[in-house]
């Protein structure tokens, strides 16, 4: 079965899909920031990295980046809810959930998905990229 590293600095996030995955039969991994996720990456390279975006630190889109151009063969999903859930009004630096996951792609993420997503949608992504499906 694949070995999965999830990337958040939210724990209930990464409690939540490791125990999702675990479940479904995957080997997890977890990390609270870019920096661990790239160091544990460099012990043991994952098949698949799910990264959230935003993160003290290396943010999501880097830390993709960075292990596309390390680990080209590995499979990235970035996810996002941009980091607001309603809208607010204009600020000249605001970015969208969008713009997110658009920058992802362009670091060669796979997949990208909007927060909040249910389990099933997670399971088929992930299954959908590791051919499983």
């Amino acid at each position: 079965m694949a070995k999965i590293l999830i990337v958040d600095d939210e724990e209930h996030v990464r409690a939540s899909l490791k125990q999702v995955l675990e479940r479904a039969g995957y080997e997890v991994a977890v990390a609270a920031t870019g920096n661990e996720g790239l160091d544990l990456m460099q012990r043991e390279a994952a098949d698949l990295v799910i990264t959230d975006v935003i993160m003290p630190g290396i943010d999501g889109i880097t830390t993709a980046r960075k292990i596309r151009e390390k680990y080209r063969n590995t499979l990235i999903i970035v996810i996002s809810g941009g980091g607001k859930a309603a809208p607010e009004p204009y600020e000249p630096d605001a970015i969208s959930t969008r713009s997110y996951l658009a920058s992802a792609d362009s670091a060669g993420a796979d997949r990208t998905l909007t927060k909040p997503f249910d389990r099933e949608e997670i399971l088929r992504t992930v299954r959908s990229l590791l051919d499983e499906d």
